[in-house]
């Protein structure tokens, strides 16, 4: 390894590892990636699993992690969905859910309400969910507009909001039986949409926003007690915009980029390139431990 490389992670002492193009790519792990999980934990270095996945609730993260032999405890797993459904909870929404029904168990607390009594839209990465009559329905409730024969003419008059966890506007797919492996459509051209339609700006509560890597670092200081300053906290994913973009920047955060998942080779090109590139998540904990 060049002497850059390893400068540009010497006096990593934690880590916030992205999973699906990092750590797996859909049930297949990455090369070694459970032998490097398992060799930061005999390390004692502190890491968190941080994830803008949204097919599935953490519950079942973690078991698709356990599936690849990749062990994982429900407090060691940040989602972007666990950011949404803590906004739900903080404000005392009443959200229509465009999820599938795994990611559907975040919100399993929920009381039922009335369709006409939805104030709030959360979107996520389900395309069954994101038909046009659903989005027609996710449009309405976001203008005001009917959407039960009998409205509830006494429904509280609250300003609506549209809530997604990302915006990645494309993500790598495994094969199925109509196409094979590659980049498909994301989350956030459906965002854009809604966003175009009703005149709204969708409150973005996962990853790279600030507030996301906030509480993900405040979860693994709960998890690992110890002084850290931010340089010493490093982000490792696949994606330069989503996994690395802003609010790592904002922070402070070293930033690490592997060319795995939907990496495409001048991905780390541009105005924020990232501290360093692994060719894989392994490579990196070779490293650093």
């Amino acid at each position: 390894m060049g002497d850059e490389k390893m400068r540009s992670i010497k006096g990593i002492k934690a880590l916030l590892i992205d999973l699906n193009g990092t750590v797996h790519v859909g049930n297949d792990p990455t090369p070694r990636a459970a032998e490097a999980i398992a060799k930061l934990r005999r390390a004692h270095i502190p890491f968190l699993f941080c994830s803008n996945n949204t097919k599935e609730s953490t519950k079942d993260a973690v078991q698709r992690l356990a599936d690849m032999g990749i062990s994982a405890e429900t407090e060691e797993v940040m989602t972007s969905l666990g950011a949404c459904r803590q906004l739900v909870d903080d404000q005392k929404l009443r959200p229509y859910l465009l999820l599938s029904p795994s990611a559907k168990e975040e919100f399993a607390h929920l009381p039922v309400v009335r369709p006409d009594e939805h104030d709030s839209v959360i979107l996520g990465q389900h395309p069954p969910s994101l038909s046009y009559e659903a989005l027609n329905k996710a449009f309405r409730i976001l203008k005001g507009e009917p959407i039960a024969h009998d409205q509830n003419p006494n429904r509280p008059d609250r300003k609506p909001l549209l809530i997604a966890p990302h915006t990645s506007s494309f993500l790598q797919a495994p094969a199925t039986s109509d196409l094979p492996a590659g980049l498909s459509l994301g989350l956030g051209p459906f965002v854009k949409a809604l966003e175009s339609a009703t005149g709204l700006e969708a409150t973005i509560v996962g990853k790279p926003t600030r507030r996301f890597f906030e509480m993900a670092i405040e979860r693994l200081n709960e998890l690992y007690p110890g002084e850290r300053e931010a340089g010493e906290y490093a982000v490792v994913g696949d994606d330069i915009v989503n996994d690395l973009g802003a609010g790592t920047t904002e922070l402070g955060l070293r930033r690490i980029l592997v060319r795995t998942g939907k990496y495409r080779p001048g991905a780390e090109a541009g105005e924020r390139p990232p501290d360093s590139i692994f060719d894989k998540f392994a490579d990196l904990v070779d490293a650093i431990v």
